[in-house]
């Protein structure tokens, strides 16, 4: 009998273990201060994928995507620009979405890429396109104002 239990306990705990790993494919990193950020109103997986598919759309490389994580990275494009995308729950059925755009002016290999990374400027194509990304998620699922 105390056996059985033993067991039942060690299955339990090794469930509970697995349901909580802090394993995530985002970034170690938070976005750049300069990011653009909205409330849409679709849960994150929904916002994540609509950026991919608007970004498929528009010829720019997507690097990386995970709905269930809720971020996106785009490979470099017009140059050396890239958009990143993180978007975390807010109210329910709604995103807090961040949206950065960077470029890497030189190459170091000394320094890790992240290191190399600036926002991009206003105006520049980098910047453009989040702002466009920004706004088609706003028309296409909507956007709350606080």
């Amino acid at each position: 009998m105390r056996a059985s239990c033993v067991v039942r306990g060690a299955w339990g705990c090794a469930l509970i273990w697995a349901a909580c790993t802090p394993a995530t494919t985002r970034p170690p990193f938070s976005p750049v201060p300069e990011a653009l950020h909205a409330v849409i109103n679709a849960p994150p997986g929904v916002v994540t994928e609509a950026a991919r598919a608007m970004l498929i759309a528009d010829t720019v490389p997507v690097r990386f995507v995970s709905t269930l994580d809720a971020w996106l990275e785009t490979r470099e494009f017009a140059g050396t620009y890239k958009l990143r995308l993180w978007a975390d729950p807010d109210a329910p059925g709604k995103a807090r979405v961040t949206i950065e755009a960077v470029f890497r002016p030189a190459e170091d290999p000394s320094r890790t890429p992240r290191d190399l990374e600036l926002a991009a400027p206003p105006g520049s194509p980098g910047q453009l396109r989040a702002e466009q990304l920004l706004a088609a998620l706003k028309e296409k699922l909507g956007v709350t104002t606080y």
